[in-house]
């Protein structure tokens, strides 16, 4: 009897184990079509959000799934039964009316312990307009910081917000939560406004909520339970750690930094063979398991999946959540051959910025476990680094484009499109190994830049060429990649990359400094094309605030404050197509050109 309740345990185990390995595949099954957003019957999924929704109560999505509870959800479930006819657009907005409050009441008034007026770093800033405005950008992070009231905590059944016990600072706008990946680059401008005591409790937030639910979703709100963002929190305390010396606190979270790294591996990881090689490496893509809309743009989705069968929508939705995941919602780089958004394939495809933001983590623990002694770690993660880096060379690096590019694993090729995420592997330092290698990497993605024309536009560099009319493509510009393509050059040991990092840096500054003596806002992007002009496209409208925003300028005021002006003309980086190989046949030329023209005047006097 017990060898064969011990065979029935062992046949359970293996068929659960089974699901679960089907459940990661990109082909859709039943378990996929019936995966929400999380449990919750009235933030994630059920018939309450359907027909919220479907009412329009609210022009934006989001807000409905970011409103309280009055009363516990069975009270709420039980009037929402109690309604005659579900579909009566005036009877569910009233439904809504007597039954939830906000959004946005959540929070209690708070203002930063630690905020100054005025940091150190203004006095490196010589332009007396733009240190005017790093004031400014200084006094925003009072506007935009957050602290959660005891409520959220007590009756946690009446919120989509996930309570945590420590004040933060949000995007902005319609982001009235914090994010993960946009908190990176808030954190770094925090630390240059001195507020560290901030940045702590931001970090202990986040090494909670890891310890809760086993990584770092999107946001705090129980809707982003099955999503992440690209792994910043590993790099962000090491910020922390930069600006403060303070190792004790960083080895007091390392297992929660090593949890969440881990969640990436097991839950994200691919293996990646190129056609023709016997060498297999194991990185990362965004693969988000829930087949249903997202409750925060729940309309938005149904449009897109509409007509299609259930199983294809369900694989929709996930490949929305999954883009969503990646931070770029939405761009052509996730669209199949279709270039519409019901095309779009996001687990197909490993992108490049991901692995290195993962390559960059594993440098880090390695680091971290050093410094605490410990060896074995060290190595560990030290093996992991340098297998990433190889994989960066093998997989992602185009000899012939002279950048990185995602891998297509449907094609079994990157993909020749320029985006910028191209340049994130310069950013993080994994590439060149070879001694002189770097140089020549750092010249081969220069004369890439200039090919694709991307330098020439007076707002900023395109996050990518392709004009689908979404927020992640052009004509648009994103602060954090404006910096990580900043900085990368700027870390180059290149004199012109140098030049071209302040260059850059001086354009971006100026399209922030226009758009803000305009409109007195910090917009979340720019239109490359006009200098000061917001951003648009996408699934809502362009927001204010700007967290990651005013983080990237405090950056590049504390770096470049000396050198950067107010007052400089609107102009465009001169088109530099021209390569280094083909300057010299001209040269020649020209050269030939001179000396047959003396040759001419000395022969035949005027």
């Amino acid at each position: 009897m017990l060898a064969m309740t011990l065979s029935r345990w062992i046949e359970l185990t293996v068929l659960f184990a089974f699901c679960l390995l089907a459940s990661s595949t990109v082909g859709a099954d039943q378990a996929l079509k019936d995966v929400g957003a999380c449990d919750s019957e009235i933030y994630c999924d059920g018939p309450v959000l359907q027909a919220v929704q479907d009412a329009h109560v609210y022009n934006d999505s989001k807000t409905f799934v970011d409103l309280n509870m009055l009363h516990d959800p069975d009270k709420v479930l039980s009037a929402f039964g109690n309604l005659t006819d579900k579909t009566d657009g005036d009877a569910v907005k009233r439904f809504v009316e007597a039954n939830f409050d906000g959004p946005a009441t959540e929070f209690t008034s708070w203002t930063p312990t630690d905020w100054k007026p005025s940091p150190s770093m203004f006095s490196n800033i010589r332009d007396t307009k733009l240190r005017a405005w790093a004031s400014d950008l200084n006094d925003l992070w009072k506007d935009l910081g957050r602290k959660i009231t005891d409520d959220v905590k007590n009756n946690a059944q009446r919120y989509s917000l996930m309570s945590v016990d420590n004040p933060f600072v949000v995007p902005g706008g319609r982001f009235r939560e914090f994010y993960y990946w946009d908190s990176y680059w808030i954190i770094k401008g925090l630390l240059l406004s001195e507020m560290t005591n901030t940045v702590k409790g931001m970090l202990l937030n986040f090494a909670s909520i890891v310890d809760k639910l086993g990584f770092v979703p999107n946001g705090n709100r129980v809707y982003y339970e099955r999503r992440s963002q690209p792994p910043f929190l590993i790099p962000s305390v090491s910020e922390y750690l930069k600006a403060t010396g303070d190792f004790p606190f960083v080895q007091s979270i390392l297992p929660s930094l090593q949890r969440e790294y881990e969640f990436w591996m097991a839950n994200r990881s691919v293996d990646v063979t190129r056609p023709g090689s016997s060498t297999t490496h194991t990185l990362n893509r965004y693969n988000v398991f829930m087949g249903k809309p997202r409750p925060e743009s729940y309309r938005e989705d149904v449009e897109t999946a509409s007509g299609l069968p259930e199983a294809e929508a369900a694989e929709v939705y996930s490949n929305l959540a999954s883009a969503a995941e990646s931070g770029w919602d939405f761009s052509g780089r996730w669209f199949g051959e279709q270039g519409t958004l019901r095309s779009i394939r996001t687990k197909e495809i490993v992108p490049v910025d991901l692995n290195s933001v993962l390559c960059l983590n594993e440098k880090l623990l390695a680091d971290f476990y050093e410094r605490a002694g410990n060896a074995t770690k060290a190595a560990e993660f030290s093996a992991a680094h340098q297998a990433r880096r190889a994989a960066i060379r093998d997989i992602f690096w185009s000899d012939a484009t002279g950048a990185w590019l995602d891998y297509d694993l449907k094609s079994s090729a990157n993909n020749n499109k320029f985006y910028l995420s191209s340049i994130v592997p310069m950013w993080v330092g994994c590439y060149g190994e070879d001694a002189g290698k770097k140089e020549e990497i750092d010249r081969a993605v220069i004369n890439y830049l200039k090919r694709e024309g991307v330098l020439d536009h007076p707002g900023g560099v395109p996050t990518s060429k392709q004009n689908t009319g979404q927020q992640w493509d052009y004509p648009n510009a994103w602060p954090p990649l404006q910096h990580m393509l900043i900085e990368a050059l700027a870390n180059s040991s290149l004199e012109e990359a140098k030049q071209l990092a302040f260059d850059l840096a001086q354009k971006w500054t100026l399209t922030n400094y226009r758009a803000y003596e305009e409109n007195q806002v910090m917009y979340e992007k720019y239109d490359v094309t006009n200098q000061g002009v917001p951003g648009h496209g996408g699934e809502y409208g362009v927001q204010a605030g700007f967290g990651w925003t005013n983080g990237v300028i405090l950056t590049l005021l504390d770096t470049y404050g000396d050198r950067l002006q107010s007052d400089v003309p609107t102009t465009t980086h001169p088109p530099t197509t021209v390569t280094s190989a083909s300057i010299k046949p001209r040269l020649y030329f020209s050269t030939l050109i001179l000396i047959l023209s003396l040759m001419f005047i000395l022969l035949f006097p005027l």
